[in-house]
């Protein structure tokens, strides 16, 4: 799969959304002008980040692209931070439910109706459509169950291989979680940041993560 040149803005904005909130205080009891100047100093609370989230919303509610530069400038930034993995991991989850709620993944209440085998492949099937229409990431089905594979990634392009590659993980496990109910984990068995030609993620139900660990 070619590169592509333009990436959907819903991901910068979960990026940047992720670390105005993981950068929003809990009520610690601080003094007031200790809070502010603390405050203050948080990326994720600054008017720049608050600008852009908005715009980076307004594109997303039109299905609107931004640059791969764009994108990449935005992965690097969160990259940097001491909690990046925490970062990419929530934005990875606001991005699945987003590509899920816009797509029309997230299941009817007529579904009920049918044994769980077919609504989970059903949601499997609309996990797929959306990752593929909105991230352009492929779903396969693999012999041990659902697997993605990326050569090339926003995190390989940013230099955050390895922390980055939460987002996609994040992203994968919580989209199947809301569309079919899936209650295990991404197992990223291949990553670049090991040496490997290519980053690769399986799905592993709970009773799994176990052995795999093992």
């Amino acid at each position: 799969m070619s590169i592509p040149t333009t990436v959907h803005a819903v991901v910068p904005l979960t990026l940047l959304e992720a670390i105005r909130n993981l950068d929003t205080p809990l009520n610690d009891g601080l003094p007031a002008e200790f809070a502010q100047e603390t405050f203050a100093k948080r990326l994720g609370l600054t008017s720049t980040v608050a600008a852009q989230i908005e715009r980076y919303r307004e594109m997303a509610d039109r299905g609107a692209q931004v640059t791969d530069d764009e994108a990449v400038q935005v992965f690097r930034l969160v990259g940097r931070r001491a909690d990046a993995t925490l970062a990419f991991s929530d934005a990875g989850r606001r991005a699945a439910r987003y590509a899920a709620r816009t797509r029309g993944g997230t299941p009817s209440m007529g579904w009920r109706v049918f044994p769980r085998s077919v609504r989970r492949r059903a949601g499997e099937r609309a996990a797929a459509r959306a990752l593929l229409n909105v991230f352009r990431l492929e779903l396969t089905r693999a012999p041990t169950g659902l697997a993605v594979r990326l050569a090339d990634s926003l995190a390989t392009r940013a230099g955050f291989e390895g922390a980055g590659c939460y987002f996609y993980s994040a992203m994968v496990a919580e989209i199947l979680r809301v569309t079919s109910g899936f209650e295990g984990s991404m197992i990223h068995e291949r990553c670049r940041s090991r040496g490997d030609d290519a980053c690769r993620w399986k799905t592993a139900e709970p009773d799994q993560r176990w052995q795999e660990a093992g």
